[in-house]
């Protein structure tokens, strides 16, 4: 490999920039990756930055993987309406990792974040990555200025469980397993390290990894993070008619919705989501009535239908649930 060439560079098939009369040259970064069907949720992320961080310059970057044309139109929509920068990575189709590794429905497009700091190395020496499914609920501007000195990322450590199994599983130092969802990386010392091509390598190993990038991340940057407080990575579980969002910590930045049970799901859905929601080009889209694949989240709706006393309705999705559970 020529030394003028990144690893990442393969993987790349176009660059496209939302609203050029707002490009800047200076300011902060971050990143989301996803593909079709995370672009609503990382379009409400991206939003609730820009709300929450009115005077900061925020540089957006979207690592996308068969994005549609309709939602590409709506992030150029929303490029326009907040007045912000937007870039647009267009992963080539020969991008791929070991499938057998994608055991708990995740996405491909979740290890796009494996590139996202060898391609913005020559843009800024820190970007801060986020999962789609985050709402940021405050003011970034401290985890912004961390110095990160000698460390590969910031992170927030993952719950107990996940210190006890994943943590113990990769002989990480107890309360330092992290959780991927928000990650600040320090791009130079990333590409020092050649951490992309690494990564890579070990999620194609032929080992499976349950929770896929966040298990190799964790391998790759062990011991070499800054760990920061909980109110970067509020890890929120809904439930019904819950509103778990609206109980977090007066201090939390970031919420995070942790399960299969997101707040774009019927029985999940949240008034600060809704927010979003209907401000955003997205808002004549059909929402999904529940995650097909999670059957918890099939019987709540049905039972939300009864509470409801839509009984015909009720007694329909009590029956797909009832075929999905027995499917598996």
């Amino acid at each position: 490999m020529e030394n003028n060439m990144h690893y990442s560079d393969k993987f790349l098939k176009n660059t496209l920039v939302l609203n050029k009369k707002a490009q800047i040259t200076e300011g902060y970064h971050i990143a989301y990756c996803f593909d079709d069907n995370y672009a609503m949720p990382a379009g409400l992320s991206l939003m609730s930055v820009i709300e929450n961080n009115p005077n900061i310059a925020i540089n957006f970057h979207l690592f996308t993987n068969n994005l549609s044309k309709q939602n590409l139109s709506k992030f150029e929509t929303l490029a326009k309406q907040l007045n912000c920068t937007i870039t647009c990575y267009e992963i080539d189709s020969n991008f791929s990792v070991n499938s057998d590794t994608l055991v708990l429905g995740i996405s491909i497009a979740t290890c796009l974040r494996f590139i996202v700091p060898e391609v913005l190395e020559k843009i800024t020496s820190k970007v801060l990555y986020l999962d789609c499914d985050t709402l940021c609920v405050g003011n970034l501007e401290e985890l912004f200025n961390k110095d990160l000195n000698n460390k590969l990322a910031a992170v927030v450590a993952d719950m107990e469980y996940m210190q006890d199994s994943q943590g113990k599983m990769y002989d990480i130092p107890y309360g330092e397993y992290f959780n991927a969802g928000v990650i600040y990386f320090n791009t130079l010392l990333w590409n020092k390290n050649k951490l992309t091509e690494k990564t890579f390598k070990l999620i194609n190993d032929g080992n499976v990894y349950t929770f896929a990038d966040q298990d190799v991340l964790n391998i790759v940057l062990k011991e070499k993070t800054l760990l920061l407080s909980s109110d970067f990575n509020n890890l929120t579980a809904l439930s019904v008619n819950g509103n778990e969002d609206a109980k977090v910590e007066k201090n939390t930045k970031i919420i995070h919705y942790i399960t299969k049970n997101k707040p774009w799901h019927q029985p999940y859905k949240t008034n600060l989501f809704n927010h979003y929601f209907t401000n955003s080009p997205w808002k004549s889209m059909l929402l999904p009535l529940y995650n097909d694949n999670k059957t918890s989240s099939i019987r709540a709706y049905a039972k939300l239908m009864f509470r409801q006393k839509k009984y015909l309705a009720g007694i329909k999705h009590y029956i797909i649930y009832l075929k999905t559970k027995f499917k598996k």
